[in-house]
């Protein structure tokens, strides 16, 4: 018989065959052997995702990571059986005293920060922390993880280490040592049964020889538009150093390897050098994060939640919060996601129906369930009620019932395709990328009648497109 060694061993395991029975649970090889591993990495992309824990999850992934860590089975739930917000939108004061934070019953508050995520920067081997201090009941579980570049970010639990970072049992972030590849965004998530909040905390760690860390202000001279708008030149030099630079897709400052070949000057020591050079103006007020503040003259305020989109009540303690702050839901919901009174133009369509229709890899009508935004795309979910034209995805073959589309170049401040769940049943035109139904700003949506569905009809039993298509060949 043929004895194999410990490194033939070693390269003869394999996962093939290996079951891994826990939720949220992959097989991985230790000493040359199968053993089952919890998720510590999931996709950034959200996907709010309620389970039966009673919490909110950034997406399934991190609803099936806690589970293995927990050592428990979670299932996903409807959202509606979940959240329950306490009504403490303000009263008169002869009725009601002022809330306080222990008053009244045990109702669940949604994680609020008791100060402002800010900016810092540390030399070379020094030690930095970031506290990621909430209040919230119950009280709200935290996890840290560093933004990427790559597909799916890292996640970070208190009482562990990693590397030189240590999460600690109250949620603060500590880096020792730090190093020119620690620079980055760290997101602090915070979440409990009544709610979720992200929040970003930017770190920068710099040369001794730098003369200062904070933006360089003193120039006469306005940096040029153009050069934030250039992609980061990321080609391999002399150079190889962590830098900044501005993505103008997602509007915000985030690191890269940079190279030292200097195509362009979209590259910068630390985060406050490129906000000052690129970012023209501040984050917008709907998209801060909800501050309680560290004072104590509570009273019931509205933040609007940029991920659940919606208002929500908290208790504000008086000082150190931010915009994000309104006395009543109503005053909340008329500024966010974006004011009530903004004009926005008229979503303009590419073709009329005809060459829409030609043009199109599906066309439906559905009413919109959902609509998920993300930076500048986002993700539409609809009902369907017909299928009048489908070449790619078999949505009769397989007795489709829901369509998932994704939208792409979206401007949320003034969406086009402008959809809404109030909508009723609407027409959809739209391309087909790798089996995913697409939609951009000039595609196709609009309210279904009978007269439009009709004439729809007609023109496909007419074979109107391929007669057009014959014209222009």
């Amino acid at each position: 018989l043929d004895v194999l060694s410990p490194l033939e061993q070693a390269q003869e395991a394999s996962c093939e065959s290996f079951v891994c029975t826990q939720q949220g649970s992959d097989c991985d090889i230790w000493d040359g052997q199968p053993i089952c591993k919890c998720k510590d990495r999931c996709e950034k992309e959200p996907n709010f995702t309620c389970a039966s824990d009673g919490l909110t999850y950034y997406n399934k992934c991190y609803m099936d990571a806690e589970a293995c860590i927990r050592g428990i089975s979670l299932t996903m739930v409807p959202c509606k059986y979940i959240f329950t917000w306490p009504n403490t939108s303000p009263v008169p004061q002869e009725t009601t005293a002022r809330p306080t934070p222990g008053a009244g019953p045990e109702v669940p508050i949604p994680p609020a920060l008791y100060n402002n995520p800010f900016h810092q920067s540390v030399y070379m081997g020094g030690t930095v922390s970031f506290h990621c201090d909430v209040s919230g009941r119950p009280r709200p579980d935290i996890t840290w993880e560093k933004q990427s570049d790559h597909e799916e970010n890292f996640i970070m639990r208190p009482d562990q280490m990693y590397g030189n970072m240590v999460i600690t049992n109250i949620g603060q972030l500590v880096i020792y040592n730090a190093q020119y590849e620690d620079s980055g965004i760290y997101t602090c998530t915070a979440r409990n049964s009544a709610g979720l909040l992200r929040a970003d905390f930017p770190l920068s760690v710099i040369k001794r020889e730098s003369s200062s860390g904070e933006p360089q202000l003193g120039s006469t001279q306005p940096f040029p538009n153009t050069e934030c708008l250039k992609e980061p030149d990321k080609r391999d030099c002399e150079a190889h150093e962590v830098r900044w630079h501005f993505d103008a897709k997602k509007g915000s400052c985030l690191t890269f390897r940079y190279g030292g070949c200097g195509a362009n000057r979209n590259h910068f020591e630390t985060y406050e050098e490129c906000r000052s050079a690129c970012v023209s103006n501040a984050v917008h007020t709907c998209l801060l994060p909800m501050v309680q503040g560290p004072c104590k003259n509570w009273e019931a305020r509205w933040a609007y939640n940029h991920l659940m989109k919606q208002c929500h009540s908290f208790v504000y303690g008086g000082c150190e919060g931010n915009n994000n702050n309104f006395d009543s839901k109503e005053t909340c919901e008329d500024v966010c996601p974006f004011p009530k009174n903004l004009q926005c133009k008229t979503c303009r369509l590419k073709n009329k129906m005809v060459l829409s229709l030609c043009r199109s890899d599906f066309a439906i009508v559905g009413r919109l369930m959902e609509i998920i935004e993300d930076q500048d795309s986002g993700i539409a979910r609809f009902a369907l009620e017909d299928v009048l034209k489908d070449e790619k995805m078999g949505l009769k073959f397989f007795n489709i019932k829901y369509l998932e589309v994704t939208l792409t170049d979206m401007d949320w401040n003034c969406p086009c395709p402008n959809m809404t769940t109030d909508d009723g049943p609407l027409i959809i035109m739209g391309e087909v990328h790798d089996g995913m139904a697409m939609l951009d700003p000039s595609s196709y949506v609009r309210a279904a009648n009978d007269k439009r569905v009709k004439k729809i009809y007609e023109l496909i039993e007419k074979k109107t497109c391929d007669l057009l298509n014959r014209f222009q060949d």
